[in-house]
């Protein structure tokens, strides 16, 4: 294992190989991740892999732009498909308040220039043939939304990294982190200790615990949720095109 680094990236999910990723495209290759199993095996495999344009802030919504031209483009920059499906999305308002909140919304995607349209249920049924709409308001439609695989587009984001000069390790436990005196941080593993200048806590359920070695209470708590997985709907697949992801405050 290297001894020294610039940057070490504590945690291989998605977040982990993003930003060692964007810290090759910016230039920094002397950077590190390590992963304790193996990469997306903490909370990101199973996540939904939904990416929005939707969202209240303007910093934000001009950062949801960057998703889905960062999945386009790693799938032809690494060769490593990403999942994307470019499906677009709906979401859907049941009352006068959640009205009002998509117009604000619609001011500041507007602004920064992401498509977005408010459709009548007619409208939305015309999208999405096989939603009841009858006690919708209405919707909130951005085409280009979209939805990936997290552990593909996660592995692609670390092939990328890797063509950026970024050294993986994997399987390889963090048992500490130390600031010396002088200014650099020694990270302790089982496979041996590396120095770096910065030292990223990517750890996702476990970044709790990585805090607290240098005093650092993180309000991170691990919670159990639920979600359905179906068959095959011939419904669905008699569809001529894949519809909208579904997003329904109510369900």
């Amino acid at each position: 294992m290297k001894q020294h680094a610039r940057v070490v990236v504590i945690g291989g999910g998605a977040l982990g190989a993003g930003l060692l990723y964007a810290l090759t495209k910016e230039g920094w290759d002397d950077v590190v991740l390590l992963e304790k199993g193996e990469l997306t095996s903490g909370s990101t495999w199973h996540a939904a892999g939904l990416i929005p344009h939707f969202i209240g802030g303007l910093s934000m919504a001009k950062l949801h732009q960057e998703g889905p031209r960062l999945y386009k483009a790693l799938e032809a920059e690494t060769g490593q498909a990403t999942g994307w499906h470019g499906c677009g999305a709906i979401r859907l308002a049941l009352n006068d308040a959640e009205v009002d909140w998509f117009k604000y919304v619609k001011g500041i995607l507007d602004y920064v220039g992401s498509e977005c349209h408010l459709v009548t249920p007619s409208e939305i049924r015309a999208l999405h043939p096989l939603l009841a709409v009858d006690d919708v308001k209405m919707g909130f439609y951005t085409p280009n939304d979209g939805h990936t695989d997290p552990a593909s587009a996660t592995n692609a984001m670390a092939a990328g990294a890797r063509l950026g000069g970024a050294t993986i390790y994997r399987h390889t436990q963090v048992t500490g982190t130390r600031l010396l005196d002088s200014g650099e941080w020694e990270v302790s593993t089982d496979k041996g200790t590396i120095t770096c200048e910065h030292v990223v806590n990517a750890a996702g359920s476990f970044a709790k615990q990585i805090g607290e070695w240098v005093g650092l209470d993180l309000p991170i708590v691990n919670m159990e949720h639920h979600y359905l997985v179906t068959d095959n709907l011939p419904e669905v697949e008699a569809l001529d095109k894949e519809p909208p992801v579904i997003r329904d405050p109510k369900a």
